[in-house]
């Protein structure tokens, strides 16, 4: 049986009212915590051309900051715009089926004809408040969103997956911005009331048999990481999926968190009618450290294999000296082994979002994006 695909308006309608009212509070604390204290360099992040205009607007932040705090008008907006936040968000995430939002594009449910799948992964670090700058160290999405729909649009995946879509309004101009390319939307991954959502979303162009999104077992209260899985049909009017596509995003500061989760997604495909199965995200683990990356190798073949690393801390040094960068391989197309013996992954590559000069005015994430083919 065909698995159906609900749209239910009505969760994502609250869950956009409530990012409405956080808006005010996020565009408040990135100026007051971030924006004046980043580096006062002209050639960094938005700063101002010169150290002069910078100064003076930081100043002008400054003094539109104390006043708003010592007339209470900011405590004051903070706690009612804080509270319709957290209830609106609440009835949202409670409307919603399974764990997840679904909005369907207007691209009509692709046929793959010619048994090739072509896959993207991408951490775009789409966090607001200003914690782009500490996260990442690129400025905030709505400086960089063109430029990530360009990559996308450029490699035009029939499957996406995205990584770090906090923010519900990048999620929503994504929809906006690339809703005649794909069939479906699957966002708000990981219901969270009090603390954040898991940030993947995915989008499909193929034919969807089933869609599930599943909490990991050891989160805690403040984030929501989940597993998304997506079964694809060959064709809309087929009763049986012909590929597994998996997309995660690991826990980045626990080592044995992240095996337990890589052992609760191999768990999850025990009891599974076996189908082409990949493995797709952020998922933390260094490629090529035994104990980390070790594990996965033992459960999936890597599609690349480069030298060249798929995230970088060179940007986010720009913002705090004190790191180091050591260049990662966190970022993973994988297939896993004995599902399917006779698939492949050909043509994975890295789809680059910083410039070598690691500029953090054009940079586009702090990640690049992998895409690959899969034939089937």
């Amino acid at each position: 049986m065909t698995y159906a695909i609900y749209d239910e308006d009505l969760d994502s309608k609250f869950i956009h009212y409530s990012s409405l009212c956080a808006e005010p509070l996020l565009w408040a604390y990135s100026l007051l915590r971030f924006r004046l204290v980043a580096p006062l360099d002209p050639t960094k992040f938005n700063n101002c051309e010169s150290k002069v205009a910078e100064v003076a607007l930081r100043t002008f932040i400054a003094i539109g900051g104390f006043l708003s705090i010592g007339s209470g008008i900011l405590p004051v907006a903070a706690i009612v715009l804080g509270i319709a936040h957290k209830v609106l968000r609440a009835i949202g995430f409670a409307l919603q089926k399974d764990n997840y939002s679904h909005w369907s594009g207007s691209l009509p449910e692709k046929s793959i004809a010619n048994g090739n799948v072509k896959v993207m992964t991408w951490n775009v670090c789409g966090v607001g408040g200003g914690m782009h700058y500490d996260h990442g160290g690129v400025n905030d999405w709505r400086l960089r969103l063109d430029g990530m729909v360009d990559k996308i649009i450029a490699e035009d995946p029939d499957v996406l997956v995205l990584q770090e879509i906090y923010d519900t309004a990048l999620a929503e101009a994504l929809k906006e911005r690339l809703g005649a390319r794909y069939a479906h939307f699957f966002t708000h991954l990981g219901a969270n009331i009090m603390g954040s959502v898991g940030g993947l979303m995915v989008l499909s162009k193929c034919a969807v048999h089933r869609f599930t999104n599943t909490s990991f077992d050891n989160n805690d209260w403040s984030l929501n990481r989940t597993i998304a899985t997506l079964e694809i049909k060959a064709r809309p009017e087929d009763n049986h999926p012909c590929a597994r596509i998996i997309g995660t995003h690991l826990i980045h500061d626990n080592n044995p968190k992240r095996i337990a989760q890589v052992n609760q997604i191999v768990k999850s495909l025990e009891n599974v009618p076996p189908l082409p199965t990949v493995l797709m995200g952020d998922l933390n683990l260094e490629r090529d450290v035994p104990a980390e990356g070790g594990i996965l190798a033992s459960y999936v073949e890597h599609g690349y294999l480069g030298k060249e690393p798929t995230r970088t801390n060179q940007l986010l040094k720009q913002w705090d000296e004190k790191l180091v960068d050591p260049g990662d391989f966190i970022d993973y197309i994988s297939i896993f082994k004995g599902h399917a013996p006779n698939v492949q992954l050909v043509d994975t590559h890295l789809v680059k979002a910083y410039s070598p000069d690691f500029n953090t005015r054009t940079a586009l994430s702090d990640h690049n994006g992998l895409a690959a083919t899969l034939r089937l």
